[in-house]
This record gives structure tokens, sequence and C-alpha cells, in this order.
């Protein structure tokens, strides 16, 4: 049967077509070949870059050591469900808290060779703790410091920049470079961080400040970052005895063998420099222990203390100054012992050897029956007078590392004093 001549010419045209076709594809075959060898030779450059990146960011938890150095330390991990105490010296990973009371301390070492010193009283996680699987220069510490004290020691580093060291806190964060730290919150949620040698920057409401060797520096609720801080770090809270009592860190007592009790009487008392704009007046206390109707001749005291609870081991210098007035005083000198004066400041510590101590500085301004002054300071009576002690380590002995409390008060029989400024300050 014969083919339409429609068919025929289809059949040509298809021929004809084919050749045509043929090259189409040997040029995209090349295409894609050429293709697949760019990207070849993209991935022999970039690809291994890129793993070791990926390989290099990959982490594992790491443990640090953790051991008591006194008292009752306790410790909780990510999965227990009580506190336990922590009695020698064992690992903790990440997610564990430490708590130590007002008589315990508790060492840290971290994997990276830094150290972590627990003061009293003080509360600390470790959320992350992270060493390289295959770069031992990427670590990553970072603790969070609830409440409490602490002196970290930052190890040295071959690569600065693939250290993490960060210090958590409720109100910010902050980074430290190798070097020595005294971190410390406190009651306001302040925090205030002294660096010894190193750099600390922090981070706090969207704000940033860096802090060098030798300076202090702090941020808090109420305070923005800061690295200008005075270097003496204050140790007594209101040292102007500016806050009523009932809103004051400092607390009134008194004490009575027998007679009429003394009084502590809120007062402002003219004195230059004043706390009162344009009156020179001064915000203080005033300690009175007078009768007109009977004679004063047995013991009494009245006077403001105020805690401090303070581990001050770590500490080189420690300032007190007082300024302070005699108006009257029945009792000569510092009484039969040399520990009754009519204006009279007080640090009640512990020592060395684990035992209480209490250090005493005194000021009167008569002494006519001659009794002892032993501790004490003769002053001129209705005068200010400034009592500055620029490092009271030097005099102490035994030497304190804890500090108890501080008090200001009038001692003896009768007596009439005042004071307007007590200041406990270290570095």
């Amino acid at each position: 049967m014969m083919d339409s001549p429609s068919s025929t010419s289809e059949a040509a045209e298809v021929f004809v077509r084919a050749p045509g076709s043929g090259r189409r594809s040997q040029f995209l075959a090349w295409i894609v070949l050429l293709f697949s060898f760019a990207v070849f030779v993209l991935a022999v450059i970039f690809l291994p870059g890129r793993i070791a990146a990926v390989v290099g960011r990959l982490t594992v938890d790491t443990p640090l050591q953790a051991e008591p150095i006194e008292g009752t330390v306790l410790l909780k991990g990510p999965f227990d469900t009580a506190w336990k105490q922590l009695r020698e010296p064992a690992e903790a990973g990440p997610g564990t808290r430490f708590s130590t009371d007002g008589r315990s301390r508790a060492f840290l070492e971290l994997f990276e060779g830094g150290t972590v010193q627990l003061y009293n009283n003080t509360e600390l996680v470790l959320n992350e703790s992270q060493r390289g699987r295959f770069d031992e220069a990427n670590q990553k510490v970072v603790l969070t410091l609830n409440r409490g004290r602490l002196a970290v020691g930052v190890a040295h580093s071959a690569d600065e920049e693939s250290r993490h060291l960060e210090i958590a806190t409720p109100t910010g964060r902050m980074l430290l470079l190798e070097g020595s730290y005294v971190i410390e919150t406190f009651a306001d949620e302040r925090v205030e961080v002294l660096v010894r040698r190193g750099k600390a920057t922090f981070f706090s409401g969207g704000e940033i400040a860096e802090v060098g060797a030798g300076g202090r520096g702090g941020y808090g609720p109420n305070m923005t970052p800061r690295g200008d801080l005075p270097t003496l770090s204050p140790l007594a809270l209101d040292s102007r005895l500016a806050r009523p009592l009932n809103l004051s860190p400092w607390r009134a007592f008194i004490e009575t063998e027998s007679g009429p009790s003394g009084r502590v009487i809120e007062t402002a008392i003219e004195a230059t420099p004043g706390d009162v704009p344009g009156l020179d007046r001064d915000f203080g206390y005033r300690f009175r222990r007078m009768s007109s109707s009977e004679e004063i001749d047995r013991h009494g005291e009245a006077g403001v203390t105020q805690i401090i609870n303070r581990d001050i081991r770590d500490l080189a210098e420690l300032h007190i100054r007082a300024r302070v007035r005699v108006d009257y005083q029945g009792l000569s000198g510092g009484g039969s012992l040399g520990t009754e004066y009519p204006i009279m400041i007080k640090l009640f510590y512990i020592d060395s050897h684990g035992q209480d101590q209490i250090w005493y500085q005194g000021f009167y301004a008569q002494n006519d029956d001659g009794f002892s002054i032993s501790g004490g300071t003769e002053v001129p009576a209705g005068e200010w007078v400034t009592y500055d002690n620029p490092n009271l380590l030097q005099v102490l002995n035994p030497t304190p590392v804890f500090i108890r409390r501080i008090e200001a008060l009038g001692s003896g029989w009768d007596f009439d004093s005042a004071v307007i400024e007590v200041v406990l300050e270290g570095r």
C-alpha cells in the first residue's frame, strides 16, 4: 500500500531534524559536565573549611572539680530533688547548684584551669561548662551568681577569642578575660567587681562598660554599668547615718546594769560640711544617759549597730573613719578597765584561729581620776573630731578573717555624745 504524500513529507521532516537534536543533547551534556566540575572545584576549595568550622564548633559537656574549704557546703545536681552536702572533692556538671552558709566556703576548679572560690552566704549555678570535641581552644563556661561573693581566677589561654567565660547575675552579666576578680552582689541586686588583674566587660539594661586592672565597676537595677567606681568598696552601709532608724541598716540598742537607761536620739547636729543644704547640719545619732534625780555609778550603754557578716581574707586594706563629739562624761577616762568611753567605735570579728575578737577605739574628754585609757584618745569637749585609720589590718592582731558587726555607742556612767559618720570600707 502506497503512503500518502503527507506521510512521506512528515517522515522526511523527522529525518532532517534528528541531527540537530543530537547536537543540542551533546551541548547540554557538556554544560552539565562543566557545571559538575565547577561544583567539584568549589567543594574542594571551600568544603573542607566549612566542615572544619562545623567540626570545630562541636562541644562536649565537661565537669568541674568542687571541694569544701570549711563548714557545710551544699550542692544540688540537675536531676537531684534535694540538696546534699559536699563532703569531699567531687565532679559537678552543668546544671549543678552550690550553696554556702554563714560559716562555709567552697572551691571550684574549672576544666580550663580557672578557679572560683565561694565565700559565705553564696549561691552559684554552673550553667554551661563545655570544651571543643576536636578543638581544645574552644572553651565556654557560664556561671550564675544568685547571691553572695566570689573570687574568680581566669586561667591563661593561647586563644582568648575562642574562650568564653561569663558570670551572670539577676540584673546583668559580665565577660572576664585572663586575670583575677572579686565579684559581689548586694541586697538591692547591685553588683560590684574589683579587677585585680585582667579586664571585665559588663552588660546590663542595654548598656556596656569595661573596667581594667586595679579598677572597680558594677551595675544594678538603679545603676547603669560603670567602670569608674572608687577602688574602696563600702562594707558598712549608710555611713553618713542619714536614714531614719526604721529605714536604716543601723539598729539601736540599750544595755543597763542598774539606774536610768540611756537613749539613742536621731538628730541633725551642727557640723561642717553638713548633710542639710544651706544649714551646715549633719544627720547622726546622739547617745545620752543623764539624770537630775539620782547619781549614776553603774555601767550602761546606748548605741547603734550594723551587721556586716563579711569574709575579708582577700582584702589588702581595711579603712575605718568616724566623726564624733564628746559633750559630757561622768566616768573618768575609759573606766577602771579602759573599756568604757562616752563615745566608742567597736568592731566584732573572727580571727584566723576561729576565735571571736573585739577591736575598739574610745574617745574621752576628761580623766580627772586617772583611770585606764588603753584603747582611748583624748579629745576636746564639745568639738567634732575625725578618727581616720587608712588600714586597720596593720593594727588588728590576731589577723581578722571575718567581720561580724560594727557598733558606735556611748558607754560608762553618765554620758552625752554624738556621731555623724561611720565609714568601713576595704579593697
